[in-house]
């Protein structure tokens, strides 16, 4: 009777934990955060003037994979209705770098986080202590992206390198979130 009990307590501790980290899905709202950006150390929230009342389309990288969803980047910024919204203050992108888990000194992730704000205007932070990974539960190491609504509920996420099949998906989600 004591083993069974043990067993059943460890199971259900088990699978508590295991929800407990459970990353961010669809429907869910995203917790705030407090980062700095890359270049100027200011510090952004959800709420900071530059993103709030917009929609966000947020990639989430470390050094490693910095680039897995550059081209999902140049699509959206190639898109004519996406700029116009962009211009209107009701869409931003969001770039922010995991700095945690990168073995590349802090001097070079800020020069890759420079780049890649002045390739693609979005706002870049830098996560150096892995907050977004503990409060949003995406993974190490791997880009993840999200598209967050004006309340921040998410509309859209994904691990990986995007399908390029996602991408007018995406364009749809901002467009149609950005016009509510």
């Amino acid at each position: 009777m004591k083993k069974m009990f043990w067993v059943v307590l460890l199971a259900a501790l088990f699978t508590a934990s295991f929800a407990m980290a459970a990353g961010l899905k669809v429907g869910d709202k995203a917790p705030d955060f407090k980062l700095k950006d890359a270049l100027a150390d200011k510090e952004y929230t959800l709420a900071s003037p530059e993103l709030a009342g917009k929609v966000l389309y947020v990639v989430y990288a470390s050094t490693s994979s910095a680039d897995d969803n550059d081209h999902v980047s140049d699509a959206l910024k190639a898109n004519k209705d996406l700029e116009r919204l962009k211009n209107e203050k009701k869409y931003e992108g969001l770039g922010i770098g995991n700095q945690k888990d990168s073995g590349v000194p802090n001097f070079v992730i800020k020069q890759v986080a420079k780049s890649k704000q002045k390739k693609t205007g979005a706002v870049v932070l830098l996560d150096a202590d892995f907050t977004i990974g503990n409060t949003w539960g995406v993974p190490h190491k791997i880009a993840t992206s999200l598209i967050l609504d004006k309340d921040r509920k998410v509309l859209y996420i994904y691990s990986g390198k995007t399908p390029a099949e996602n991408i007018p998906k995406i364009i749809a989600l901002i467009k149609e979130a950005a016009a509510k």
